[in-house]
């Protein structure tokens, strides 16, 4: 397949650095008006004229070309002209490069990327990675090909080079279809088509529809195939190469879809246009369409003398193809032995910069050890310094293990806390729970009577009252573990809170006939947080209401002490035992909760929070208490000033 689209590869280098569109008549008189002139071997003008005609005689005389192109290389050369000497560079290249001489156009091409990048000449980056591209694509290396042909197109896109973009766009498109990724080959085809559409050239749109169609073709899909080739044929724009190509396109698809008259047909106008042109690739696939087709018909003696003719232009293009295959792989021997030749050179270069960096180690190995004996001389004035410094880096890293270790007790501190909300949760909730849920199985049952529901009622709301508390602090002191208490502190009267509180204790107390006495003679204005002094307040009261027997006191009242404002709550209860006293604020849960008097359950968290919160407010908290006699709790929080 590929060797019949080698011909319209040379098409598809049209917008290289010059528009050869000037008849070469025009440009040969403008030729002789520039020689008559004074000056003429130095004007670089001629250099444009003789890179035009090279350009000018790529396709129909490469040996014009190159002429024209060795001149205005050797005059760009005399004349100091280095975009002149990199145009001339390229046409030489493309010349080459048309006669099959791989060898010479890219070694043209490496002359052209040498002065490209020292004149950072964008232009002529672009022209040899679209030349190497072509070279790679020629010889069935379609990777290597399409890398080349993208790094050509970034360098088309920032010249704004329309023409040249749509050709690279097309020469991927090709790449992609030769590689069986036939959905990349439409995409970039159709960029093509969109991008000569824009550029106004009607050659390349008509190669991509012919692509296009030989792309649906490899997939099978045939409506599609005839559909594009016949977009070639019935376009504005005719041209006898792309007309061969979409016959010969129409006839294969014909054949095989087994409609070999049509295919006859086809094929024959093919061939007449590509005879007609001297395209031996386009002939050589058209009259074996038509060997095949008679052949499918019956009509061997057509088959035959087809056939003969197929031959001779098969075997034209085999022994060009076979010429350049061989001139490739002269040109992988040379790229072999220069990289021989490289690897030998650096090798000679690195054992000289060896020698160098031996010598010159050498002389730095004397200027050290001058400049030791000097520097050990001074190390002594500094030693003392030294050990100082090194001492107080001990002292430091004493400091840091210091505060390692306090990090570590806090982790298992924080692990430890963990493990006791698990036991709260685990232990202490569930007999509330369990409670809360038989009373109410209870009610459900329907066997009670109007004064036995009113006492379960009432035994129901304590419950609640009790859970409700319970997971409250649960919940609060939870989150004080894991995000800190913050303190959003103002000014605030103390006994307006408490004076708030006390009716949510009332019914409680009043089931164990327990009276809370609140001694509030004037304001006491504190700076904390309200809402944390609620909690802290409900925590102590509900807990003295809670473990005062029938029949006892809560009291309630103030005093000052220096900065602070100190609310004191007292109760004549059962008090705390010594053993408790030792683990308060200490630990949570069952070790250190216990039911009241009237087996009120608790979480076991209160004080613990309580603590918390009073600390975050920049307060203390103080307990005194003797078991059988009652407690007396000391609040301290910041006088507001």
């Amino acid at each position: 397949m590929l060797r019949i689209i080698l011909a319209k590869l040379l098409l598809a280098m049209v917008p290289f650095a010059v528009k050869a569109n000037a008849p070469a008549d025009s440009l040969l008189k403008l030729l002789q008006i520039a020689k008559s002139k004074p000056g003429y071997s130095t004007d670089t003008s001629s250099i444009g004229l003789f890179n035009k005609l090279s350009a000018y005689y790529r396709y129909n005389n490469t040996d014009s070309s190159l002429y024209f192109a060795n001149k205005a290389l050797l005059w760009s050369k005399k004349n100091n002209h280095p975009i002149g000497e990199a145009n001339s560079l390229n046409n030489l290249g493309c010349a080459y490069y048309i006669k099959g001489s791989f060898f010479k156009s890219l070694e043209a091409a490496s002359l052209l990327m040498d002065i490209s990048h020292k004149i950072n000449y964008k232009p002529g980056f672009a022209n040899v990675h679209q030349l190497r591209g072509l070279i790679f694509l020629s010889q069935d290396e379609f990777n290597e090909a399409s890398i080349e042909f993208w790094k050509a197109l970034k360098f088309y896109v920032q010249l704004d080079n329309k023409a040249s973009i749509a050709r690279m766009y097309f020469n991927i498109g090709l790449c992609y279809d030769e590689l069986k990724q036939p959905e990349k080959a439409f995409k970039y085809l159709d960029k093509a088509i969109q991008a000569g559409r824009i550029a106004g050239d009607k050659h390349v749109i008509s190669m991509a529809y012919n692509h296009k169609g030989e792309t649906y073709f490899h997939k099978k899909n045939y409506g599609q195939a005839l559909l594009h080739y016949q977009k070639v044929l019935s376009a504005p724009y005719q041209n006898k190469w792309e007309n061969a190509f979409a016959l010969s396109g129409i006839a294969q698809t014909r054949y095989v879809l087994g409609e070999y008259k049509e295919a006859v047909a086809m094929a024959k106008k093919s061939a007449d246009l590509a005879l007609g042109i001297n395209s031996a690739w386009d002939a050589a696939r058209a009259l074996k369409i038509l060997t095949q087709s008679y052949a499918a018909l019956g009509d061997y003696k057509q088959a035959y003398h087809y056939n003969v003719i197929m031959d001779r232009y098969s075997d034209s293009v085999m022994n060009d193809t076979q010429k350049k295959k061989i001139d490739y792989l002269q040109l992988k021997e040379q790229r072999t032995d220069n990289l021989r030749l490289q690897k030998e050179n650096e090798i000679h270069k690195q054992k000289i910069d060896f020698n160098r960096l031996l010598i010159a180690g050498i002389g730095v190995l004397a200027i050290c050890i001058s400049i030791f004996a000097v520097a050990i001389s001074r190390s002594n004035i500094h030693k003392t310094s030294l050990n100082k410094k090194l001492e107080r880096r001990n002292k430091s890293i004493a400091l840091q293990k210091e505060e390692i270790s306090r990090q570590n007790d806090k982790l298992d501190q924080l692990i430890h806390t963990k493990n006791q909300l698990f036991s709260v949760i685990s232990h202490d909730l569930r007999s509330p729970f369990y409670s809360v849920l038989q009373t109410m199985e209870l009610v459900r049952s329907g066997e009670l009577t109007d004064e036995e529901q009113e006492l379960v009622f009432d035994k129901f709301h304590e419950q609640l009252t009790g859970v409700t508390g319970m997971v409250n602090n649960l919940l609060l002191w939870a989150n004080s573990q894991q995000e800190g208490l913050k303190s959003k502190a103002v000014k605030f009267d103390a006994t307006a809170v408490i004076n708030e509180l006390i009716p949510v204790y009332d019914h409680i107390a009043a089931n164990k006939n327990i009276k809370i006495v609140h001694h509030a003679d004037r304001e006491r204005i504190v700076f904390a947080d309200v809402d944390h002094l609620k909690i802290i307040l409900q925590n102590l009261i509900g807990n003295a209401v809670k473990f005062t027997q029938n029949d006892g006191h809560v009291a309630i009242d103030y005093f000052e002490e220096k900065n602070f404002q100190v609310i004191r709550i007292t109760d004549d209860g059962i008090g705390i035992t010594p053993e408790k006293m030792e683990k308060l604020f200490k630990v949570v849960g069952k070790e250190i909760s216990g039911y009241g008097t009237n087996k009120e359950a608790g979480a076991g968290i209160g004080l613990l929070l309580i603590k918390q919160f009073i600390e975050a407010n920049k307060g203390r908290l103080e307990i005194n208490s003797k078991p059988g006699t009652g407690t007396q709790v000391l609040v301290y929080l910041p006088a507001a000033k």
